[in-house]
């Protein structure tokens, strides 16, 4: 009998030893594979020139549009084996950043500049510390942004038509999960549209061309899936 029992305690002490040390694991780390989506607000400080380009020389009018934005963003993230946290997202975002500079041509002409929307498409790419991520971001960056040159006098307001600006943005921010759903976050983003020719809607035929570039400060709230 002696030797059944010695056998049987020697056959299971193994599988005591695994549940104990299964006990003093504690939680296991959060996992930020998944989908996701949420919102963002912020302020947005943005850089613009108004370049007139005629044969009495080139006139530039500096814009600096600046406001609050507020948006929607989606993403996926995928976990590896290494705490490293890969994904993509996007984000869409609804603006009151606006801008006005006297029109260097003198007359009491102003130069006024809206950014009616942006968004984005990002990679983003982080290391995972449990419940929070710091990350970096960078992709393709779009925005609707209006210009129109006002007199305030006969000739009134005389507006280009409004252009969609494409370019490409870069930034990168902290994440962290306040529950197993709940994620906070908060984001810097450095966007640059390019330059574009503008159109002025009575046949103006004087080159003009106006860039756009912004800083963004948000901080966002997502719902993991």
């Amino acid at each position: 009998m002696k030797p059944i029992l010695l056998a049987t305690a020697f056959i299971l002490a193994p599988a005591g030893l695994a549940s104990a040390a299964d006990t003093n694991e504690g939680p296991a780390a959060y996992d930020w594979s998944g989908s996701y989506a949420g919102v963002d607000v912020g302020y947005a400080v943005g850089s613009s020139d108004h370049l007139v380009t005629s044969g009495g020389g080139d006139l530039n009018s500096p814009i600096d549009p600046n406001g609050f934005i507020g948006g929607i963003h989606i993403g996926l993230n995928r976990e590896m084996a290494s705490r490293f946290v890969l994904g993509a997202e996007a984000d869409l975002m609804y603006t009151a950043v606006d801008g006005q500079t006297a029109f260097d041509s003198g007359g009491g002409a102003l130069v006024k500049g809206e950014v009616k929307w942006s968004g984005s498409a990002r990679l983003r790419a982080g290391y995972a510390y449990d419940r929070t991520l710091p990350y970096i971001t960078a992709g393709v960056a779009a925005a609707r942004y209006q210009v129109l040159v006002t007199t305030g006098g006969f000739g009134g307001d005389q507006p280009y038509r409004e252009e969609t600006h494409v370019g490409w943005t870069v930034g990168g921010g902290v994440e962290h999960a306040l529950s197993d759903r709940w994620i906070a976050r908060v984001e810097y983003r450095y966007s640059d549209f390019g330059s574009k020719a503008l159109s002025v809607v009575n046949g103006f035929t004087t080159e003009t061309h106006v860039d756009l570039q912004t800083h963004d400060i948000r901080v966002g709230l997502s719902y993991k899936f």
